[in-house]
């Protein structure tokens, strides 16, 4: 994955966004107002159902789950206005009076998780999905999913939720946040990954006029030919079990990308950053560390001297440079933390 810059997340610190001053009514029987987010606050107030108050546009950090109606009840907390006073409220116990109450809420939810610019950013993006046309405004519209897709899932990875509420939270909002997008169960994180569906988006990139998306996502559904979502473990890997794999560096599969890049590139310069990121991890996968490879050593370095050899402009001098220096650590593989035909269980 390509580098990310992620923004810091306290507990101690909430979150603003435009909501300020919208009316919202109770639509639970009651709920109560607390002094903080969180349900260990002071309680300050009970509204009853069909109460007016007022968002006052700071949403909390956390979200909190509660039993509500025979069901498990997740939702951020909200700063809001009433006749007593300011105070703290489930979101989800509230209806927005002059928004659509479904929107709202994924709102306050991107704020609560992710601060209140990216949610702002998110907000941009997702109706641009209605209006493209044309393969440029879809490449502009896929790149910008990919960023927002890394930066959720990184800040999320970072995120220490409270601990009276991490076991009991629930990620199904992610399901729908991205389309184009499959959220899926990944060993060792707590929340679901996104994964782009190419099988998908390809589909999406048949109704545009101009063939740059079509050429670009086909060839990813080509890097994951199983089922065309994508995952961890590209073509060039192998894949061990569900959190491990290997290079496969010594089957071809590391030329065949690159020669794809070559002969298909030229025609996609709308998806260039994707491009530039896909061969980057191609040679990550050939020299990147601690990498081992399911290949014996013969079948290595054949594939190295013929990527090495070739004239793919795709290829940089810096590229060849990190070719050829991964090819002179065969000389001595073992003094080099180098490890080959791992296909033997040796």
């Amino acid at each position: 994955m390509r580098p990310l810059i992620f923004l810091g997340i306290s507990l101690l610190f909430c979150f603003c966004n435009n909501d300020e001053g919208v009316g919202l009514k109770v639509i639970a029987d009651q709920i109560t107002l607390y002094s903080a987010a969180g349900l260990n606050s002071n309680k300050l107030q009970v509204l009853k159902k069909g109460d007016l108050i007022e968002d006052m546009g700071t949403v909390g950090p956390f979200e909190s789950v509660i039993e509500w109606n025979g069901t498990s009840l997740q939702s951020p907390w909200i700063k809001v206005q009433s006749d007593a006073g300011q105070g703290w409220v489930m979101a989800a116990l509230l209806k927005p009076a002059s928004v659509d109450h479904a929107n709202w809420l994924r709102s306050k939810r991107l704020v609560c998780y992710f601060g209140a610019d990216l949610a702002q950013r998110y907000n941009t993006w997702i109706p641009a999905s209605s209006d493209i046309q044309s393969d440029v405004q879809l490449a502009s519209w896929y790149l910008e999913s990919v960023v927002l897709r890394d930066t959720f899932m990184g800040l999320l990875s970072q995120r220490a939720e409270p601990s009276e509420y991490a076991t009991a939270l629930n990620y199904n909002w992610l399901r729908d946040l991205l389309p184009g997008y499959i959220a899926q169960n990944v060993p060792g994180r707590i929340s679901p990954y996104l994964f782009a569906d190419y099988g998908q988006l390809l589909q999406k990139a048949k109704n545009t006029s101009g063939p740059q998306d079509d050429l670009f996502f086909e060839m990813c559904a080509s890097i994951f030919p199983y089922d065309h979502i994508e995952s961890f473990f590209p073509v060039w890997k192998f894949q061990l079990d569900d959190r491990t794999s290997v290079s496969q560096l010594g089957s071809g599969k590391h030329l065949q990308v690159l020669r794809l890049l070559e002969e298909k590139g030229p025609a996609m310069q709308a998806f260039q950053a994707e491009l530039t990121r896909i061969k980057n991890q191609v040679l990550d996968d050939i020299a990147g560390k601690d990498i081992g490879y399911w290949q014996n050593e013969e079948k290595i370095l054949a594939e190295l001297d013929e990527i090495s050899k070739s004239n793919l402009s795709v290829l940089g001098n810096e590229d060849r440079l990190v070719i050829q220096t991964r090819m002179n650590m065969f000389a001595d593989p073992q003094a080099n933390g180098i490890r080959v035909n791992l296909r033997s269980g040796q």
